[in-house]
């Protein structure tokens, strides 16, 4: 039952084409100044039952005034069975505008916090054996949190809080800390990254979680955690940041952990930038619409120590620096063929970034993890990374030659598993030359044989009809040879009727009207840029009457 607590390559102005070349981490991005104010939402499918206040029962309720948390979490800490419907939490530490909006149903009166309940909070905080330092905070911020000026009720949407927004910010992820503590039978955790980074208290909870250093840790039936932007910079237009390789150190030891599933996001002058492989139990990777190089890529598809499912979808958006991460397929191709006998459905968009000059280019290996400075192991943590060397699934390596590559992701006729393929005709054959007309490089097989034996759905993206003449002689020998090549094979898509991908749905060129038009002071156009999702915030009410 839900509860919610609320480099690179770019075609310029002119004709030419230009890398963005990916850099080291260099110092985090200067942040605007205004913060969003944390928005959190609870539901639970039972009546609460406390002695400090009554609520109408709501399968999905969200709330705005931090106030109200008190309640919710006093009666969890009293009857722990209270918490036990508690299936799906959504973390948005982000609001909608600059306001901290009041939007309860009038029939909710708002109520101050109270003594009774701050001692519950801090003696379950003192229990929870985060260590002193961290303890002592928690209780630092609940302390100022509770002793702070009652604030009038006004009552109107948009209000302003009066305290300071830090203090609002930390008491959010302190409750975040409770409630992930006392909902044992979470299973589905969506989560909104705020412009400034997760709040330490959570952060800190979440790495002790998910490496085992709590006596009673939370999240143990956590199985699908989603992701996508908070506020930031630009809704519409712009990815949100995120440091992708932190935010699986949140998750991926976790004993139940299938999926983690991240949307509309970039890198930009990460900090953390090594990661132990194979040490992942999620077995399914989602990263659509993101930005990023093809090492980082290639270090998140290593992660698993069994991958089954990975979709990625490179574009959609813009990179706050312009242009398109650069991308070498060979690398993308050597991280996937640890995991080729494993791998069921493999959903590849990635061709907006394949293009013949940066193919050129020197490919990193993303897949080893062993050669990592003495600094990366700092920021990673040393006992953390100590803990993932001892566990990490140790397979024989056999190296692949990179010739056997060539421009391409490599053949995938030995992913003996792999039953439903989507993937960019330029990621599979290599890219095309400056007009388009024929491939840069022939790749090193035939698209026939380059195939998995046991395909049953296939789907090219971005195909058209003689638009390469390279392209087409794959294709035509791929329809003439299918029935006998591949017996399975029930469903082609993306041959007889093209089936867009990225490069197609939000072209680069796209990215470039819209500077331009920002340059002269004209109105952009956004409609072609990929929608963020959203996370689910309406309310549902369970059934009008007091909790008891």
């Amino acid at each position: 039952m839900p509860i919610a607590i609320a480099s690179r390559g770019f075609r310029g102005l002119y004709a030419a084409r230009f890398t963005r070349v990916a850099s080291a981490a260099v110092a985090r991005p200067i942040v605007a100044q205004t913060q969003r104010l944390p928005r959190l939402a609870m539901s639970t499918k039972s009546g609460v039952s406390s002695p400090l206040v009554q609520h109408t029962a709501w399968q999905r309720l969200c709330v705005s005034d931090l106030d109200r948390l008190y309640p919710l979490l006093t009666a969890y800490i009293q009857q722990p069975s209270l918490a036990e419907s508690v299936t799906e939490l959504v973390m948005d530490f982000s609001s909608s505008d600059y306001s901290w909006p009041n939007d309860y149903p009038p029939d909710e009166p708002r109520e101050p916090s109270l003594g009774v309940a701050g001692d519950l909070v801090r003696k379950h905080v003192c229990s929870l054996g985060l260590g002193d330092r961290e303890t002592k905070a928690m209780l630092h911020v609940l302390r100022l949190w509770t002793n702070r000026p009652e604030i009038p009720p006004k009552g109107q949407p948009g209000d302003l809080p009066s305290e300071p927004d830090y203090l609002r910010d930390e008491f959010a992820g302190l409750a975040a800390v409770v409630l992930l503590s006392l909902c044992k039978n979470i299973s589905t955790l969506h989560m909104a990254q705020p412009l400034s980074g997760f709040n330490p208290m959570l952060e800190d909870y979440l790495l002790k979680t998910n490496y085992g250093l709590l006596q009673a840790p939370g999240l143990q039936n956590l199985k699908k955690v989603e992701v996508l932007p908070g506020w930031w910079w630009n809704l519409e237009t712009t990815y949100g940041h995120l440091e992708f390789l932190r935010l699986f150190q949140y998750f991926h030891r976790l004993p139940a952990i299938n999926a983690i599933s991240i949307d509309s996001f970039q890198e930009y002058q990460s900090y953390y930038t090594s990661f132990i492989p194979r040490t992942g139990n999620m077995k399914t990777l989602k990263l659509e619409h993101v930005d990023m190089d093809d090492f980082l890529l290639g270090l998140l598809i290593s992660i698993p120590k069994v991958l089954v499912n990975l979709k990625v979808s490179l574009g959609g958006k813009e990179h706050m620096d312009g242009g398109v991460p650069t991308i070498h397929p060979q690398s993308i191709g050597r991280a996937l063929a640890q995991h080729k006998e494993t791998v069921a459905a493999l959903d590849l968009d990635l061709d907006l970034c394949v293009l013949e000059s940066t193919c050129k280019g020197k490919v990193l290996d993303s897949t080893d993890g062993t050669d990592d400075g003495d600094s990366d192991i700092e920021e990673f943590g040393r006992d953390y990374y100590k803990m993932d060397q001892e566990t990490r699934l140790l397979v024989q390596k056999t190296p692949i030659a990179l010739e056997s590559y060539g421009w391409t992701i490599g053949s995938l006729h030995d992913f003996t598993s792999l039953t439903h393929l989507s993937i960019g005709i330029y990621a599979l054959l290599g890219p095309p030359n400056s007009l388009g007309e024929r491939l840069a490089r022939l790749p090193p097989f035939r698209l026939i044989d380059a195939l998995p034996p046991n395909l049953e759905s296939f789907c090219l993206y971005g195909y058209k009809k003689g638009e390469n003449i390279d392209v087409d002689e794959h294709v035509n020998e791929f329809l003439i040879n299918k029935e006998a090549r591949f017996p399975s094979l029930k469903e082609v898509k993306g041959i007889e009727e093209e089936v867009p991908g990225v490069a197609q749905l939000f072209p680069e060129e796209s990215y470039l009207e819209r500077m331009s038009a920002r340059l002269k002071g004209e109105e952009e156009e956004t409609s072609n840029q990929w929608p963020t999702p959203e996370f689910p915030d309406e309310w549902k009410p369970v059934e009008q009457s007091s909790l008891r």
